[in-house]
């Protein structure tokens, strides 16, 4: 039995690595067909700009959850569960319906998976950094840092919880979305800013 439980400590977070990446490659391809046929971002505006703010989000946060993973495998031994072989199949359903939404007119949904993409990865890895402090191999790294409280996961649960409330609101009342509501007002104060700038003020 403990040669089984050595021998996934060793193969499986490199599987589960190797997995996570090829899914990783997959929401790139996806990303970057998404990004090519956007037409609306590059004709400017309000809603261009969200876009771009979308689509930068979402290529950050793949290379993100690649770069935590990649530090798991190399710095820790740990033995895995069934959870974390599941986990990067869950992670990149999630990232596909957000290059899928991608669009200011979906903006309430897409947040939401936002927020769930964000609660997943902030679990694994307090789950994984768990596992691993019970392994002496790796006790070079815990013996100097205490285990994590509740607290320390303040901040990164304020964030998910604004982001799935702001979600929500915006799927439900679509008609508050911003960049429809405030557009009125951006091309007045444009306006007056023309024509301050030209000399012309009413």
């Amino acid at each position: 039995m403990s040669g089984n439980a050595e021998r996934a400590r060793k193969l499986v977070p490199s599987m589960i690595l190797t997995v996570l990446s090829m899914i990783q490659a997959i929401a790139l391809e996806l990303y970057w067909g998404r990004l090519s046929s956007s037409d609306y971002l590059w004709e400017g505006g309000i809603e261009a700009v969200i876009g771009w703010l979308q689509f930068s989000a979402m290529f950050s946060g793949i290379l993100l959850i690649w770069l935590i993973y990649v530090s798991f495998v190399l710095r820790f031994a740990w033995l895995p569960s069934l959870e974390d072989t599941l986990t990067p199949f869950f992670i990149g359903a999630l990232e596909f319906a957000m290059i899928d939404l991608s669009h200011p007119d979906t903006i309430g949904p897409w947040m939401l998976l936002l927020a769930m993409i964000f609660l997943v990865a902030v679990f694994s890895s307090h789950t994984t950094m768990r596992k691993a402090r019970r392994e002496a191999s790796n006790a070079y790294f815990f013996t100097q840092m205490a285990p994590a409280t509740w607290r320390d996961y303040r901040q990164s649960g304020l964030t998910i919880l604004v982001l799935a409330c702001l979600g929500i609101v915006l799927w439900m009342f679509p008609q508050w979305r911003w960049p429809r509501c405030y557009l009125p007002c951006w091309r007045r104060a444009t306006s007056i800013a023309r024509r301050i700038a030209t000399g012309c003020t009413r």
